[in-house]
């Protein structure tokens, strides 16, 4: 299911044979993960690619307070990873973690440019996949400086209702930029 999950997620992008696909998953590790299992380390070099099969992921860092402040979350058919310090081999400045039980493909970095240099096709898929990634990205900062919090938190969860679902409410106040008891103020004014 695992490796199924990632084949259905190239074949969106871009086109390739059975046996490319089928050679192109020898790249890809496979592992399962409990909740709250960590992934990444902050100050160790970013050596892997996540893509999610199943569950959920969360990239976080530790702020001068000592406060945990996600960046980023990934569920089914996303891809994670602090991609400045994976591209450029370096010690990440992020955590990587899960937020509930997931099965996750991962590839190292050396595989990884292996797999780009004898499958170009899977350049065009990676890059597919980063310009929507960075097109989120832009759109949250946006939303960030533009949007009230409890407008912020709307859109999100319009946009994103799996989310608001899945991730613990202290989490997801965290990637707002919000506490967890204004986000029960929000939750509450709603219902009300």
């Amino acid at each position: 299911m695992t490796e199924s999950t990632l084949i259905n997620h190239i074949k969106t992008y871009v086109t390739l044979s059975e046996e490319e696909l089928s050679e192109i998953m020898t790249f890809f590790d496979g592992h399962s993960y409990s909740k709250k299992e960590t992934l990444l380390l902050a100050g160790k070099r970013c050596n892997k690619l996540f893509f999610v099969a199943k569950g959920c992921l969360q990239l976080y860092f530790i702020d001068h307070l000592g406060n945990k402040k996600t960046s980023q979350f990934a569920m089914e058919n996303w891809w994670l990873t602090d991609f400045l310090a994976f591209q450029n081999q370096k010690q990440s400045d992020f955590y990587i973690e899960t937020v509930e039980n997931s099965k996750v493909l991962s590839i190292s970095f050396l595989k990884y440019q292996e797999l780009l240099n004898r499958f170009p096709k899977m350049e065009k898929y990676f890059r597919c996949i980063y310009q929507r990634a960075y097109g989120a990205a832009l759109l949250r900062l946006k939303y960030i400086n533009s949007l009230s919090k409890e407008e912020m938190f709307f859109r999100f969860k319009d946009n994103f209702p799996e989310f608001v679902q899945r991730v613990p409410q202290y989490l997801l106040a965290s990637f707002l930029g919000l506490t967890p008891e204004y986000l029960s103020e929000i939750k509450k004014k709603q219902l009300s």
